[in-house]
């Protein structure tokens, strides 16, 4: 039976939205969380779905070690939530057997979440 495991992570960043008419348009930053969701079925040899500590070490290597405390415009022209995650996703996808979705806090109140 299928099972889905989930990992939050946490990471700073900096960014501008040039394309926005609003206060989001200067440079500002964010306190970031992501949740990475796999889906699969329980290894029967370990148990697992997928290691805990793989999926942290991988997450960092393949995403966000290029963008925690970095400036998200100089690698992304309009690094919105939505276009950060679809960018996080395809750093991704290729590393994480059975990634199912990414959740992007960009405060404790906004979060947007994708699953193509």
């Amino acid at each position: 039976m299928p099972m889905q495991l989930s990992v939050d992570f946490d990471f700073c960043a900096a960014h501008r939205l040039p394309y926005y008419d609003g206060p989001c348009k200067r440079m500002h930053g964010h306190n970031y969380k992501l949740q990475v969701v796999i889906e699969g079925k329980p290894d029967p040899r370990d148990g697992m779905i997928f290691d805990f500590d793989q999926m942290r070490t991988r997450v960092w290597e393949h995403a966000l070690s290029k963008c925690d405390h970095q400036t998200l415009n100089d690698f992304m022209d309009n690094p919105t939530a939505e276009h950060v995650i679809v960018w996080m996703w395809e750093q991704l996808q290729p590393h994480i057997p059975g990634l199912k979705e990414l959740r992007l806090w960009e405060t404790p109140q906004y979060c947007v979440t994708y699953s193509p």
